[in-house]
């Protein structure tokens, strides 16, 4: 059911990104078709932990994700890193950062102030096999 939520949120979040977007730009002559893709992911962590994302990649290139953590769901668009991707709150004042290359993880917490350090909160976080429903 949270995944559903999740998946809701996310994908209503880029729908008013996208109608904000067209509202300072004349209309095309017809709509280009939404493309893109989305995926839940869980993820283990060390000490047990469990984490659950929602990816949505869309066709442009950009990347968003949805976490839920600590009775929080939090918004993350992905940039490239040196290796993976890191994922960072939209939201400064609560910002997670999830950091992912292949199928392992890990989620962080930098403060909003320029001299906060980054603190590791999930480590060693290993996606697992999809559920069957």
């Amino acid at each position: 059911m949270r995944n559903t939520r999740l998946s809701c949120l996310l994908l209503g979040l880029f729908m008013v990104g996208s109608a904000s977007a067209q509202e300072t730009s004349p209309p095309p002559a017809s709509p280009p078709p939404l493309m893109f893709s989305s995926q839940t992911v869980q993820y283990r962590c060390d000490g047990g932990a469990e984490i659950e994302l929602v990816y949505l990649n869309l066709g442009n290139g950009n990347a968003f994700a949805a976490l839920h953590h600590q009775g929080r769901t939090v918004m993350l668009q992905g940039r490239r890193a040196t290796t993976g991707v890191r994922f960072i709150a939209l939201d400064e004042q609560y910002s997670l950062r999830w950091y992912t290359q292949g199928m392992k993880g890990e989620l962080s917490f930098l403060a909003a102030d320029h001299t906060a350090q980054e603190k590791t909160l999930l480590a060693n976080c290993f996606a697992q096999p999809a559920r069957k429903r």
